[in-house]
């Protein structure tokens, strides 16, 4: 045990500094039944080469998507992330969720934060961006809570195609006050039912939230949503994918007040489901209500450029009862990823992935309707997932993933009424040939 420092005489002189006569002493206050009497079977000690075999051992068990062919989308999704991006991010000066307290000592994780900011506002169009939060999720229910205080109203309406996870959430940070959530349905296309939403939106409305692409991966008409909710002088919160925003029309051009969602794609593995970042950004005239950190530029005594943090209005910087919000830390070091990828990728790269995602999606969906016992599900158009059912889907997609195949997302747990229903999702990792094999596999286990 050469790593621990107490020796059996170290341990002596510590007890009778105490008055203990023996480690034991130290719970003979517990109730017997409740302190161990057997020895743990944990074996004898190892070398750290035998350690390390141990672990890679057990870590050889795991099956990553190297090793299969996978269509598993669902809000966390397997993009290709440029190999200098973990090197530059692995340095000192950037590894660390943290940006330190005395912030402007720390100029060049400003800096990174501040071209992040800028990067998300190019992307969405939108006017300002904050340094990031913890995931989509809360990146979503902050959204609300920054809607609500805007509006000063209590109601929140919220499409029942947002990503069910976030709406769990979304239900969780408001269970404390005094709002109520009404959910809206979808059609038989996918789509959200505007007839539904005009109706459950009146003048008690603070926000109307939709997703598109939604967790069908369907494109929503982005700007009717909005005119719905400005006529009831609510605001629209628009969750999405950040890279649909390079091909399809931007959240400010569907005129959507705020928009938010993960950042994964930009850069982030997949890693078991996180850390990842969320990323919010809005109009100008909502600055001051945003959640979170946000890095300004502004020039020091001398004249030279500088970064700081700008509008801090943190629970932990201000009165509690007057912050925005009680995030008291971000994702800083996922977003500075998130920037050095859209850095590297510029905007014919960015293109070019979601244009690859978006095409061999629609690929598959070919593919797959010509599969016998295949109906897909809805018939709006889609990013780059979509829905399809088949007769025993969750057995099938076990019996393909005996075969390395991971057929989707199955939807019968989020959306009881789904039943025998497949989510599938394609990046610009897959290849014809992927599909090919998938659907010849497909059509085998059938």
């Amino acid at each position: 045990m050469p790593y621990i420092l107490n020796t059996p005489d170290d341990v002596t002189l510590m007890l009778a500094a105490i008055g203990a006569g023996s480690l034991h002493e130290l719970y003979a206050h517990l109730p017997e039944k409740i302190v161990l009497q057997e020895k743990l079977a944990i074996g004898p000690g190892l070398s750290e080469y035998e350690v390390k075999q141990k672990l890679e051992a057990l870590a050889g068990q795991n099956i990553s998507f190297k090793q299969c062919n996978s269509f598993l989308g669902a809000g966390c999704y397997d993009h290709y992330i440029p190999a200098a991006l973990s090197t530059i991010i692995s340095r000192a000066e950037f590894l660390t969720a943290y940006t330190p307290y005395q912030a402007e000592n720390s100029q060049g994780i400003l800096q990174a934060i501040y071209e992040y900011q800028s990067y998300m506002c190019l992307l969405t169009g939108m006017d300002v961006s904050n340094a990031s939060l913890f995931d989509g999720a809360s990146g979503l229910a902050e959204a609300v809570l920054m809607a609500l205080r805007i509006t000063g109203k209590r109601k929140v309406v919220v499409a029942g195609s947002v990503h069910p996870e976030y709406r769990t959430t979304l239900v969780t940070y408001l269970s404390g006050f005094d709002f109520t959530i009404e959910e809206v349905g979808f059609t038989e296309t996918g789509l959200l039912d505007l007839c539904a939403l005009q109706h459950a939106c009146d003048d008690t409305t603070a926000c109307c939230v939709f997703g598109s692409p939604n967790f069908f991966g369907i494109i929503e008409p982005g700007e009717a949503i909005a005119g719905i909710a400005q006529e009831k002088k609510a605001l629209s919160v628009l969750v999405t994918n950040p890279l649909s925003c390079v091909i399809l029309k931007s959240p400010s051009k569907l005129g959507v007040d705020i928009v938010c969602g993960d950042g994964q794609v930009l850069g982030g593995a997949m890693n078991f489901g996180g850390p990842s970042f969320g990323f919010l950004a809005t109009k100008r005239e909502f600055l001051r209500q945003m959640p979170g950190r946000i890095v300004g530029k502004t020039i020091d005594k001398a004249g030279n450029p500088a970064y700081c943090l700008t509008l801090q209005a943190r629970e932990q910087h201000i009165r509690r009862q007057h912050a925005t919000s009680n995030i008291c830390s971000n994702q800083s070091l996922n977003a500075i990823a998130a920037a050095l990828y859209m850095a590297f990728m510029g905007n014919e790269g960015l293109e070019r992935v979601a244009t690859y995602s978006l095409n061999l999606a629609h690929y598959l969906h070919e593919r797959i309707r010509e599969v016998r016992g295949v109906e897909i599900v809805f018939t709006a158009p889609f990013f780059n997932e979509f829905v399809w059912k088949i007769p025993a889907a969750k057995k099938l997609c076990a019996c393909l993933r005996e075969h390395n195949i991971i057929a989707g997302f199955c939807m019968e747990e989020a959306y009881p009424s789904l039943r025998d229903c497949i989510v599938s999702c394609c990046t610009e990792k897959k290849t014809k040939k992927d599909i090919d094999s998938f659907i010849e596999a497909l059509e085998h286990a059938m």
